[in-house]
């Protein structure tokens, strides 16, 4: 579906990575990595300095138009939709724009202005609305022919918790379809939510694509157990921990998830003491996107 070569523009430096058509692929990196040109990149408004970009086997800059039919584009810098005109007119003229029948028209801007909520809005122009009520709209459009690929740039911004449920609903309908899907975002849960894989960049470079748990156990290993003791407090020096607390009766332990298990831990404790109660807590992907900001990452491999 997707297909970078050793491609570099602006910040993004050699970058290579093919995603197949009906993966969902979750865009992450600090402020600045390079997502939003990446982005750009796949859709064809953007050229690279060196390399090649393949979206869909063709040159998205060459083939911009051609494209355009089969993918459907959010960037917060490109207004998705027409200002001085109303919510329904911009949904008619999408309607000859797309060559849809009236029928299979009117039922799937019923569910999407249901679902998204834009319904009770539809007759004021785009200028008037709010961040989120406009991001609803401009969700909508993109969604009403139901394209075989959508990229989006931080599409949650200004939504409500109610909002991003409902998208999340509507998007992984949309990938059972098998629409390919690539989001960049700072919500690490809705890009748990829908992503399959991860691909982080770091200043520019592609530090790693795949699996989301693989990307935490290289590069956000540390999770925590917490412990509600009701014997003595047990013997910890043989563990291979990153540290403990001990607060009242309260033990927190964190560990390398890539060195020992939680369950390795527990067995040790219970031929040591006993207790009430356990909590274990992951790592998430906002661990990752912190430890870039704060430069720690000395042990990251960097991918070709």
């Amino acid at each position: 579906m997707i297909c970078f070569e050793h491609v570099s523009k602006f910040v993004l430096s050699d970058v290579s990575i093919y995603i197949p058509a009906g993966t969902s692929v979750g865009l992450i990196g600090a402020s600045g990595a390079g997502k939003t040109t990446f982005l750009k990149l796949a859709c064809g408004l953007l050229s690279p300095e060196r390399g090649f970009v393949r979206t869909m086997r063709k040159n998205p800059v060459t083939h911009r138009s051609e494209l355009g039919v089969s993918m459907g584009v959010m960037l917060n810098d490109i207004p998705v939709l027409a200002d001085d005109n109303s919510v329904k007119s911009n949904f008619d003229d999408l309607r000859i724009i797309y060559r849809m029948t009236e029928g299979g028209y009117k039922e799937e801007y019923r569910i999407l202005a249901d679902v998204l909520g834009f319904g009770s809005y539809e007759n004021e122009t785009i200028n008037a609305l709010s961040l989120g009520q406009r991001r609803r709209v401009e969700l909508g459009a993109l969604l009403l022919r139901h394209p075989k690929l959508l990229l989006l740039d931080e599409p949650t911004i200004g939504l409500d918790q109610t909002a991003k449920e409902n998208l999340r609903m509507l998007l992984a309908e949309r990938q059972k379809e098998g629409m390919t899907l690539i989001i960049s975002s700072h919500d690490m849960g809705e890009i748990s939510a829908l992503c399959e894989r991860i691909a982080l960049l770091d200043h520019g470079m592609l530090t790693y694509y795949g699996e989301r748990e693989l990307l935490l156990k290289r590069f956000a290993p540390m999770d925590t157990l917490e412990v509600i003791l009701s014997g003595p407090l047990p013997d910890l020096e043989d563990l291979p921990l990153h540290s403990f607390m001990l607060n009242q009766n309260k033990l927190t332990l964190t560990y390398n998830s890539n060195h020992v298990s939680s369950a390795e831990l527990l067995h040790h404790l219970l031929k040591k003491t006993s207790f009430t109660g356990v909590t274990t807590y992951k790592s998430e992907l906002a661990d990752v996107i912190k430890r870039i900001e704060k430069g720690e990452t000395n042990e990251f491999y960097r991918g070709k």
